[in-house]
């Protein structure tokens, strides 16, 4: 499984230089249309499909640029087959299918079209309520202090096993949240923990923390005797 990352982070400054030139380079593929170039930052760094320009202006990710120059149909399937989320919104609450639909690219509509792999559990609205609950109340000062966009759950019904990362400034790490069963596992950790970190579950009726113990990888298999 691999784990897609959502940035939240409003404040482009507060990334480093490095990281943050990296980023502008693979965002700017996405908004010249150099599908070659895209592709091979993905191959690079595969978890960053879903991510926009640092400190989040638009909100544009990748499968939005592509709605917006009408890319070909193999183009957009690839990103979809990266794991682009057709339900993320920009900035201003536009999916992908929506951005094609307003450049009248009516060839990728279809395809752009969300598609519900996994439903979340009922009622949705209440359990991202509950879920962005426990961040605030987690993270402390932190989202005070520096403005964070919280993660929708709608990019879980988009796959059968669905993993995000949600990094906090301030936290010195973030959450990794997927859906397990009929509730949804959160993970909070940071650099600062001395064990696993902590584990939560969240239902549209609240939230609760879990005991989880980490399982050890199993010991290496024993050196065998060289043949006489």
């Amino acid at each position: 499984m691999v784990s897609m990352e959502w940035d939240g982070l409003t404040d482009r400054e507060r990334f480093g230089e490095w990281y943050r030139q990296e980023r502008d380079r693979f965002s700017d593929t996405a908004r010249d249309a150099d599908w070659n170039g895209l592709f091979e930052e993905l191959g690079r760094h595969p978890g960053w499909v879903n991510l926009p320009r640092p400190g989040n202006r638009s909100g544009f990710a990748p499968l939005h640029q592509a709605a917006w120059h009408g890319a070909d149909f193999a183009v957009v399937s690839r990103l979809i087959a990266h794991g682009a989320w057709r339900t993320q919104r920009t900035r201003d609450g536009r999916r992908a299918v929506d951005v094609a639909r307003e450049q009248g690219h009516t060839h990728l509509l279809e395809l752009l079209e969300p598609v519900v792999a996994r439903q979340l559990p009922s009622p949705p609205d209440a359990l991202e309520h509950h879920f962005h609950s426990l961040l605030r109340e987690r993270t402390g000062r932190c989202f005070e202090e520096i403005e964070h966009l919280l993660p929708p759950l709608s990019p879980l019904t988009e796959g059968p096993a669905v993993e995000i990362v949600f990094r906090v400034v301030g936290m010195m790490g973030g959450f990794t949240y997927c859906l397990e069963k009929e509730v949804l596992h959160v993970h909070g950790h940071s650099r600062m923990d001395a064990d696993y970190g902590d584990h939560y579950r969240v239902t549209p009726e609240g939230w609760s923390r879990i005991e989880r113990t980490r399982v050890p990888p199993p010991p290496p298999p024993a050196p065998q005797d060289p043949a006489s």
